[in-house]
């Protein structure tokens, strides 16, 4: 996931860019076009430079970002990555969709466990969320906030790249319960590796509940 990251940290610095360019570009064609009307009103020749080197400006940096996506999008395809949604995520948690969390579970942890929706309900009702209100969600799902975490890491603890994702809520109940989700959001050996991989639940007390398995350590 750093790499998809850092990808997209890129895009948006390059698309930043060509705004820019493309602000300069459309000064520089005006302009332009200004000057050629006048001189051809006076009867000169003129060869818009200008206007050219606008055009320029205006097209090479689209061209650039359309080719940077293009390029994002075929390698994510064949890593088979993902963006975990934050808010659908700790939406799904606070309203105990299980449907919608089981769902996004990698396939090879469930089968793996022979994990349940039932066993992911069970978990999520020990862990009494039912505290949280939807307008809270704020908090957990802005980045930074001082009660909501994500990271991210590329592990090769599997012989293999795999981008890994960390997401912490602080908070969560009245009892001030902390819950990790965790996973794997991009494997090129295939989309069954691909998806959360373990929940934890740890209150103040010390006391903690896990559901899944832990994905692949960072190294």
């Amino acid at each position: 996931m750093s790499i998809l990251l850092l990808n997209v940290v890129v895009i948006m610095i390059v698309i930043g860019i060509a705004i820019f360019l493309t602000v300069v570009a459309i000064v520089s064609i005006i302009v332009s076009l200004v000057r050629a009307s006048a001189a051809k009103k006076k009867g000169k020749k003129t060869h818009k430079v200008g206007l050219w080197i606008g055009i320029v400006m205006l097209a090479i940096p689209w061209l650039v970002v359309i080719a940077m996506l293009i390029a994002s999008k075929i390698f994510d395809n064949a890593y088979n990555r993902q963006l975990l949604d934050k808010e659908a995520v700790t939406r799904a948690v606070v309203n105990t969709d299980t449907d919608y969390l089981f769902s996004h579970m990698a396939e090879e942890v469930i089968d793996n466990n022979d994990l349940t929706e039932d066993d992911l309900r069970d978990f999520l009702e020990q862990c009494n969320i039912d505290h949280l209100s939807e307008s809270e969600l704020i908090k957990y799902t802005g980045n930074p906030s001082p009660d909501s975490h994500y990271r991210s890491y590329t592990s090769h603890f599997n012989g293999r790249a795999q981008t890994c994702f960390q997401y912490t809520m602080n908070n969560v109940n009245d009892d001030g319960g902390t819950l990790f989700i965790t996973g794997v959001d991009g494997d090129r050996a295939g989309e069954d590796f691909v998806g959360i991989y373990f929940f934890t639940y740890s209150s103040d007390s010390g006391d903690s509940l896990e559901f899944g398995e832990r994905p692949p350590k960072e190294r």
